[in-house]
């Protein structure tokens, strides 16, 4: 393997990694993408060609020919896997499963997680946590508190009786978890939603559907091990499907996900599967906030939202609640960072710098908090009531692209210390802007 690239967020996630993954996959001519994370991603990527998609299961270089592969650190979702396919045979991918690998030991999240996710967040009432409400957290969760009897394994997917077995245990262990939830323990809005739930794992025809489904797709996927598929002369691209913010263990609590998102995993899983080459670390980031959920955003703005939010193929929902957008925030970045101190970045792609060009606001940044945290308050709590202190610069608008990048990258490298690799000012792999030497 002549490279491997690793691809971070700093952010909670929806920082512009599908359109950078799509584009070192375009000028890198990437031999694989490593997956790793969990199938609730939607990574959009918007090509030259025309070509327009959200992925969540292949890699983001499936345009560009390069396979994928769903490593040992992704949750899957048999549901969304079969589903993904259908919708990228629209593409002129008439077999997507031939562009797919992964391996045998990949956790499944099942519809019955997708259940106790949603559950699990209509239980918070108006507390949420933020969920995409597909279950791959708590496939995971599972695995970690009731062991490997209860998940399905990729490996298990060639086998209906044991996908039969263990969702059974799965539908057993749910229908006694929430057998006492009722309609005056949830919001009135909340309602419907928890009886359909309930009604699916009380439902006889549910459980032969999914075990079909799953073997269905058992019978298509192909299994190997990431050792396999570092081929020595080419260059792997590892994609992930969170942000560094939305860590278990160092993100923001409790606006997290179940499992571990920092680079330091996806570096520690390369090592292991015996690559000893070169190994780059490149930070995302859009060039302002943007979230979707639950969480703290001290830079929030009414007013920026509505200016400045992008076309964003997420809409708003009950897991992911209102899309919130307000100016770049140096001190999450710089939280973000220190959580990957372990982890050193050859630089960051700034993504959807066009939006702030096209809108004329100018570029806003928050520097740092006119207030502090109290005595024994949490960071997330701090948060929420944190003040931003903004500034701005000006974008003329016959500024030539090396003065831009140089501008915009002075105030990166003074702001948080990383050097400015890539300013994206499009959604296509060709609207990039370098560094020219």
């Amino acid at each position: 393997m002549h490279e491997v690239i690793i691809v971070t967020d700093l952010g909670p996630g929806d920082g512009g990694k599908g359109n950078i993954v799509h584009t070192l996959s375009y000028e890198k001519d990437a031999s694989v993408i490593i997956k790793r994370g969990g199938a609730q991603g939607s990574h959009g990527v918007r090509t030259s060609n025309g070509d327009s998609f959200n992925f969540s299961e292949w890699g983001c270089g499936t345009f560009e020919g390069v396979p994928t592969f769903l490593s040992e650190q992704i949750i899957i979702s048999p549901v969304s896997l079969e589903n993904e396919a259908e919708a990228l045979k629209q593409h002129d991918i008439a077999n997507p499963f031939l562009m797919l690998q992964a391996n045998p030991n990949c956790l499944c999240a099942t519809p019955y997680h997708r259940i106790a996710s949603e559950l699990e967040e209509i239980k918070r009432r108006d507390n949420p946590r933020g969920t995409v409400g597909t279950g791959v957290g708590q496939a995971y969760r599972m695995y970690q508190n009731l062991g490997e009897e209860y998940v399905i394994e990729a490996s298990e997917l060639s086998s209906k009786e044991i996908i039969l077995k263990k969702l059974k245990r799965e539908l057993e262990y749910y229908r006694q978890l929430y057998r006492n939830l009722k309609p005056e323990d949830v919001l009135k809005d909340d309602v419907n939603c928890l009886e359909d739930n309930l009604a699916l794992l009380d439902d006889p025809d549910f459980l032969p559907y999914i075990v079909d489904l799953f073997f269905n797709i058992g019978r298509k996927l192909r299994l190997t091990t990431l050792k396999e598929v570092l081929k020595p002369d080419g260059t792997a691209i590892v994609e992930c499907s969170h942000g560094v913010l939305t860590d278990a263990e160092t993100g923001l609590k409790p606006h997290v996900s179940a499992i571990r998102t920092l680079p330091i995993f996806s570096e520690q899983m390369i090592r292991n599967a015996g690559f000893d080459g070169e190994i780059s670390h490149l930070a995302v980031h859009r060039a302002y906030e943007i979230r979707h959920g639950a969480g703290p955003m001290p830079t929030f703005d009414e007013n920026f939202t509505r200016t400045m939010l992008p076309d964003s193929h997420k809409s708003n929902n009950r897991w992911q609640g209102k899309v919130r957008a307000g100016p770049l925030d140096f001190s999450l970045m710089r939280y973000a960072l220190e959580s990957c101190r372990e982890t050193k970045f050859r630089g960051i792609y700034l993504t959807w710098f066009d939006e702030i060009v096209r809108k004329k606001q100018g570029f806003k940044y928050s520097t740092g908090y006119q207030n502090s945290p109290k005595d024994n308050e949490s960071y997330t709590d701090f948060l929420k009531n944190a003040i931003p202190i903004i500034e701005s610069e000006q974008i003329p608008e016959n500024i030539s692209s090396q003065e831009l990048f140089l501008r915009v990258g002075g105030i990166i490298k003074k702001e948080c210390g990383l050097e400015l690799e890539c300013l994206s000012i499009g959604p296509t792999e060709v609207e990039k802007i370098y560094f020219e030497k």
